[in-house]
């Protein structure tokens, strides 16, 4: 039988001077034990592995040494021995995840009332709190409010916000941080040194970068890596265990995606395929590699890994005539796309529809060429000097100098003062309907409006012989103001035919009004609909079926509403 302690449990730090990452909580609470200002309850919040459990631990070391309170316990007296053997009469470690229930609680509290029996104080660790359940918290509050004065709560949780306020203002509260890539490495390169078991810098810094910030994640992978690689810890072993692409690849399949180069993408994941690689591993590589270029593009700095292969001068190259925006955009496609792909199950054909969607995005034009390109130009095709009637002659279109940016534009539309386009040889509608279709050509908003919200009581089309007149009523006067809906008709009017004509907008119920264009559109469907329903259920043919097999039409619908399911 095996007596194999894991690096997690072995270098589980037994002071405070040994516990990394966590200077800021652990400077407080040696301030408070020298001074003796300690408060009756504890709450370490933070990541999984940071140390929450272990500060707990350590602090009821302290309290509990033989050797008095102290921020530095002695270790090897009889009180720390049962403390880190985790058999201390005093010190008694609860799982809260598996303690939920108010019965259970009491029967914690109930032990609040004796005296400790070896120690001075009796303390409790309730461990993942936030599990608890409402009833257990309501049960928890008085005593945590005023509890005996040798009684410490120690509380360690991963979800602070889970946790009631009314817990929360009872605690002094210590959020742990993530430990830095750059701690860890030195942590564990500390560990292998004393366990003389030999290692490679670069092979650490996956290893850290796996573990996001916390110390048993990289002990408990760091173990994993040293069974893999036969009591070495090598960059390969790695990547092999962690299904990494190298580098090297997977610049190389950032390069084909960003220019646009399909078969060489695929050729490319055809190989990483056959090494391995997760598909998931691979997008979080090539997110990882698209994030540093980004934040090298914006602090201006370099964007190399230490430890990790040098991009070649075509790949720098190639990084500086990419926008920032596109290399974004590709970002936000693969982010997106990746979160998918534990869903579906064929995850590399999913992937490689990814990347070709990446790779074939519209590059996004640099902004601020386009508004130079477009303030240098004017007239009809430029965008930002207005354009002024001559009476000499014009030049004819073709030898008209147009902005590689600008809309073309039919030679009967010319440019309004107001910058808008104004039809000049455009007759105006005959009629409601027609109106309605020429605005949802040049302004869909305003023709969803005019057709869904307001009802049209006349129109006039302006000729000749009379003036134009439009009277409209709102079927609801929460859609806007009258005065506002008048001014915009009237506004279109002019800038599209160049007459004016009478708008009046009365507000609803003002008067009896006609259907709105979408209210008609919908009777009339309706009306349609029952009556191909009743032709179909009147079918010879149909009745005879149904009559035959005793069955029942349960509904109708077109074939383009059918359901598939």
């Amino acid at each position: 039988m095996s007596n194999y302690v894991v690096l997690a449990r072995r270098w589980r730090p037994r002071s405070f001077e040994t516990l990394i990452g966590q200077d800021h909580v652990t400077r407080a609470l040696i301030h408070a034990l020298d001074s003796g200002r300690l408060s009756h309850a504890f709450l370490f919040s933070g990541i999984r592995g940071t140390g929450k459990t272990t500060l707990a631990r350590l602090l009821a070391l302290c309290l509990n040494c033989e050797q008095g309170t102290t921020s530095k316990p002695c270790g090897v007296c009889g009180s720390c021995r049962e403390i880190i053997a985790g058999n201390h009469p005093d010190v008694l470690e609860v799982d809260a995840a598996s303690r939920t229930k108010v019965e259970q609680m009491r029967e914690l509290l109930d032990m609040v009332g004796y005296a400790p029996t070896h120690s001075r104080f009796r303390i409790f660790i309730l461990d993942e709190v936030h599990m608890l359940s409402v009833p257990s918290f309501n049960a928890l509050l008085k005593t945590l409010e005023e509890p005996p004065g040798h009684v410490k709560f120690l509380f360690a949780t991963t979800e602070l916000r889970k946790l009631p306020a009314t817990i929360l203002s009872r605690c002094q509260r210590y959020e742990l941080k993530r430990v830095s890539e750059e701690t860890l490495c030195a942590h564990m390169s500390r560990i292998l040194e004393q366990e003389t078991i030999p290692f490679e810098n670069n092979a650490l810094q996956l290893v850290a970068t796996a573990a996001e910030g916390s110390v048993r994640d990289a002990l408990s992978l760091l173990d994993q890596v040293i069974s893999h690689g036969s009591g070495t810890v090598a960059f390969e072993t790695v990547s092999q265990l962690l299904g990494l692409t190298n580098r090297e690849s997977t610049l190389g399949i950032i390069a084909h995606l960003l220019t646009g180069d399909g078969k060489k993408l695929l050729a490319a994941l055809t190989l990483v395929y056959q090494n391995g690689v997760e598909p998931e591993s691979m997008v979080r590589d090539i997110l990882a590699a698209l994030h540093a270029e980004v934040r090298a593009k914006v602090t201006l700095s370099d964007a190399d890994d230490p430890g990790e292969v040098a991009p070649t001068d075509h790949w720098k190259g190639l990084v500086r005539t990419i926008s920032l925006e596109h290399l974004q955009m590709v970002y936000m496609v693969l982010n997106k796309g990746g979160q998918e792909l534990r869903l579906t199950d064929h995850p590399w054909r999913a992937l490689e529809m990814l990347l070709l969607r990446a790779c074939y995005l519209a590059p996004i034009p640099d902004l601020k060429k386009l508004i130079r390109v477009l303030g240098s130009e004017s007239g009809p095709g430029g965008g930002s000097a207005m354009p002024t009637e001559t009476q000499g002659p014009s030049m004819p279109p073709s030898s008209q100098p147009v902005s590689a940016a600008a809309p073309l534009e039919s030679p009967h539309v010319r440019q309004s003062q107001s910058g808008l386009p104004r039809v000049e040889t455009v007759q105006f509608p005959e009629d409601w309907d027609r109106f309605i279709a020429f605005v949802g050509v040049k302004h869909k908003p305003l023709a969803m409006k005019l057709s869904t919200q307001l009802a049209c009581l006349e129109f006039r089309c302006p000729d000749d012989q009379q003036s134009g007149r439009i009277a409209l009523q709102w079927i609801n006067d929460c859609f806007g103001t009258s005065e506002g809906i008048r001014k915009t008709v009237e506004d279109f009017i002019v800038q599209m035919f160049d007459v004016k004509v009478e708008i009046v907008v009365h507000a609803a119920g003002a008067v009896c009004r006609p259907e709105t264009l979408q209210e008609r559109d919908s009777r009339v469907q309706e009306e349609a609909m029952g009556q191909l329903e009743r032709d179909i259920r009147a079918h010879p043919d149909l009745r005879a079926l149904t009559t035959r097999f005793n069955a029942e039409i349960l509904s109708i619908a077109p074939v383009e509403h059918r359901s598939l399911h």
